[in-house]
């Protein structure tokens, strides 16, 4: 890492710190470096770092386990990346959540019978 980035700009020092704290042990300086973009942060504009978490909320969302749970749940039809491209960081984050809630409710007695209208729901 070269810490003369971190003295010619003082924001990088901390956008480097929220980087780490979503990578964690998966992220590099240069990843970092890929993805920052100092004119933007420097004008509070913190959108770079708003694309890393869809980026990384997208990848986590279209793992083959989450397939399998889906396929496992019936559930087809849910778009968990929103409109693709187009979709928000809050898009995405609430199709998270609408599968979660569908697996609490699969784990119901009454699942079957509760299924159409939470498709219905949910759709």
């Amino acid at each position: 890492m070269d810490n003369r980035l971190f003295q010619v700009d003082p924001y990088a020092g901390i956008s480097y710190g929220l980087y780490n704290s979503i990578k964690g042990d998966k992220g590099s300086f240069e990843d970092f470096l890929l993805h920052y973009d100092s004119t933007g942060a420097n004008k509070d504009d913190s959108s770079w770092l708003t694309k890393l978490i869809k980026e990384d909320t997208n990848n986590a969302l279209s793992s083959p386990e989450v397939w399998n749970a889906m396929n496992t749940l019936g559930i087809n039809g849910l778009d968990l990346l929103g409109a693709g491209s187009s979709s928000d960081f809050f898009d995405t984050q609430a199709s998270a959540l609408k599968l979660q809630l569908m697996q609490a409710f699969s784990k119901r007695e009454d699942y079957a019978k509760m299924k159409p209208l939470l498709e219905q729901l949910m759709g």
